[in-house]
């Protein structure tokens, strides 16, 4: 019986490698300098459906996938079921990639203004980009608010096992990749903006209310802290906080 504990720290320890490799291989800073003339692609992929659940939901779907076997299958359609029971919120909200990239074009102008002329295209991609030119693109892989299941998406190793596995309010995970005009990857950053790192836990309920007003709101907060991290990663500079009075 002793076994058990030890073939479950074993599991835990080799899903934390397998997770912070993969986290290693997407935080890449920029190896050549950006000395083209030519105009940078500015782009994104769709966003996935955003998802919501109750936490008597969060914990019912946790029990049955840990209880299940064949359980990843499970998470799957866990996702599909949050992102049923948030279509009523579709058109209600705005689109977080494209809140993102708003943020990130607007942000990195005013932080390196020598930078090349940024061209948006503000249709989602629908296939890989293809162009002869310098891209970046920006991919949301997980947008989703109310109470929140960490084990999913691997949010809760980056965070910390010891932080908790639910938490509430909002949750986004987006990478953002600058490629050369030969489709080299010459930087790569992934951020992932969770309510409570930054004190603005909110309920289903809270973030529903008074037509979405506070989802809304903590979309657009997020979308902010999000470039920031990106500009800040691609220039090597913090952003200036402005001066109290």
């Amino acid at each position: 019986m002793k076994r058990i504990p030890a073939l479950a720290t074993i599991l835990v320890l080799s899903c934390s490698l397998l997770f912070l490799n993969a986290c290693a291989s997407s935080q890449k800073k920029l190896v050549k300098s950006i000395s083209s003339a030519e105009p940078i692609k500015v782009c994104r992929y769709e966003t996935p459906g955003i998802m919501k659940s109750t936490g008597t939901e969060t914990f019912l779907m946790a029990a049955i996938e840990l209880a299940a076997p064949g359980g990843s299958a499970l998470v799957v359609l866990g996702d599909e079921y949050n992102r049923v029971r948030a279509s009523d919120t579709h058109g209600k909200i705005p689109d977080f990639g494209s809140l993102v990239m708003d943020k990130f074009v607007e942000q990195v102008k005013a932080a390196k203004p020598d930078l090349p002329q940024l061209s948006v295209i503000s249709t989602p991609l629908q296939e890989d980009f293809s162009e002869k030119c310098m891209v970046v693109e920006f991919k949301v892989s997980r947008v989703a608010y109310g109470s929140l299941d960490l084990t999913k998406g691997g949010i809760v190793f980056e965070r910390g096992l010891d932080k908790g596995l639910v938490s509430s309010g909002f949750l986004s995970k987006t990478l953002v990749t600058m490629k050369d005009s030969e489709g080299e990857v010459i930087w790569q950053k992934s951020y992932i903006y969770l309510s409570e790192n930054f004190g603005r836990e909110m309920s289903l309920d809270e973030l529903e209310a008074d037509d979405y007003m506070l989802l809304k709101e903590e979309m657009a907060f997020a979308a902010e802290k999000t470039a920031e991290d990106f500009v800040e990663h691609l220039t090597g500079e913090k952003k200036k906080e402005p001066a109290t009075q």
